[in-house]
């Protein structure tokens, strides 16, 4: 509960502050119109009042007001140089306190020229003023506080110069005036409140538009997935069932042939061939086991393992595998817990894996093989079911994979080594080692910055053997 309350309130924080950053937005574009207003029509005062007063009043008073039209057209022209205004309030502070400024050089103006002007010309001068406060309304109403810093300070002073003459006409003009601003501030209020909602509303639907754009993106990830699964899937059947009988065939001519070597071992002209082709039965025997690996059709013999002593066992020949240009380290977490996987097949998946890394590194580079205890989340294989796993990751500093062939990594017989380097089926059969053991792989790449893959397995319940078997890939390489 208390989670989702934060939640709310940190929902509700980013929304106000988004506002804000509208409303300071929208009164520093509509700025250049209120600049420009002020200014015309204090010349147009000036033209009207000097009749009366001279040129010197009206003249310091509309200096005046080109000062401070000046100061806030250097405001608005900082403010355009900033590309990203991420820290609102100070803004909004400053746009108040321009718009403050320009009310009281029209309010006070006003209350310096009536006592010398006819009423004629004051009543102008408040027909002015009122038509300023009105414009306000309708350009600085997305922004109350710079619309009531105007407003205010612009008819206030108008309607305090009307009282102090005492006349009951002044009286009911100034009366008039405090109505006026009354009324336009509350014109203000609401129109400052449809500015708010509209941008609310705006809001919502941009949010609601990035959900429906990443649940699309998700759901045809998940289709492509799901075809990709399918696709192997019918592999794998019609894989699995050709193997099995290739499988009784090679098994029948690896036996015939054993014996046809044991019985001609005293023709030295036979023998070479039928240890030949013995040697491509064998060879053949081991791609088949392959393929059952990929079609998850594969004999397995799952136990409880301690991966780290599983690894020291065969770490000699990982190094051997790798060479002396290829750096191996094998660390792994505090408190590891025991797999239930079959040791044999999870040797010969690594040295797949290896394999695959040291082909990725030709000019040399570094390998580490990292263990650690992970608990299935959003981060994991989308075959992996909710529970406790340990994640063996294998990372190298190879030339890594783009998109295309990342995507395509786990198709059988894809394979971006020359012709007769690779099957194409090292990945595919971890891949259905590991879902046949109840597990997953996830590969992360990108061309240039090397490859990690994760092969994650089942933890398991009781604690492991006291060694873990070795050397059944020898057969199987």
């Amino acid at each position: 509960m208390r989670g989702l309350f934060r939640l709310r309130l940190g929902r509700t924080e980013q929304a106000l502050g988004e506002l804000g950053a509208a409303q300071v937005s929208a009164i520093f574009r509509q700025m250049p119109i209120a600049l420009t207003v002020n200014v015309v029509n204090a010349v147009i005062t000036l033209v009207v009042l000097y009749q009366f007063v001279g040129l010197l009043l009206p003249l310091s008073w509309l200096c005046v007001i080109v000062l401070v039209t000046s100061g806030r057209c250097a405001l608005w022209l900082r403010y355009r140089r900033q590309f990203d205004v991420t820290d609102v309030v100070p803004w909004s502070r400053r746009a108040a306190w321009g718009s403050l400024l320009a009310g009281l050089s029209w309010g006070l103006g006003a209350v310096v020229l009536f006592p010398v002007v006819p009423v004629f010309a004051q009543i102008f001068l408040t027909f002015v003023i009122g038509g300023m406060c009105a414009g306000a309304v309708v350009i600085s109403a997305s922004h109350l506080p710079s619309l009531l810093a105007f407003l205010l300070p612009a008819s206030l002073p108008v309607a305090a110069a009307f009282f102090g003459q005492g006349a009951r006409t002044a009286t009911a003009l100034g009366a008039m005036t405090l109505v006026f601003a009354a009324a336009l501030s509350l014109a203000g209020l609401y129109l400052n409140r449809f500015f708010a909602e509209a941008m609310r509303l705006r809001f919502e639907l941009s949010e609601a538009n990035l959900r429906l754009q990443a649940e699309m993106a998700e759901r045809e990830a998940t289709e492509a997935a799901l075809r990709q699964a399918q696709k192997l899937e019918a592999i794998g059947q019609l894989t699995g069932g050709i193997s099995h009988d290739f499988n009784n065939l090679l098994t029948l001519v690896i036996g015939n042939l054993s014996l046809a070597i044991g019985r001609v071992g005293g023709i030295p002209e036979v023998l070479p061939l039928l240890q030949s082709a013995l040697q491509a039965a064998e060879r053949g025997g081991a791609l088949i086991q392959r393929l059952l690996a990929f079609a998850r059709k594969q004999r397995l013999d799952p136990q409880s393992v301690d991966l780290g002593r599983l690894l020291s066992g065969i770490e000699d020949l990982l190094r051997r595998t790798l060479g002396n240009r290829i750096s191996l380290s094998i660390t792994s977490e505090t408190g590891l817990a025991a797999a239930r996987v079959d040791a044999n097949q999870l040797e010969l998946a690594v040295l797949n894996l290896t394999i695959n890394a040291r082909d990725a590194m030709p000019d040399g580079g570094s390998l580490r093989i990292w263990l650690q205890n992970r608990q299935a989340d959003h981060g994991t294989p989308p075959e992996v079911a909710p529970g406790e796993y340990v994640v063996l990751s294998i990372t190298d500093t190879g030339t890594g994979m783009d998109e295309a062939t990342l995507a395509r990594a786990f198709e059988p017989f894809f394979t971006t080594k020359e012709i007769g380097s690779g099957s194409g089926l090292g990945l595919p059969m971890v891949q259905g080692f590991a879902a046949q053991s109840g597990g997953g792989v996830r590969i992360r790449s990108k061309a240039g910055h090397g490859t990690t893959v994760e092969l994650w397995l089942p933890r398991a319940g009781e604690p492991p053997f006291a060694a873990a078997p070795t050397g059944g890939y020898a057969q199987q390489v």
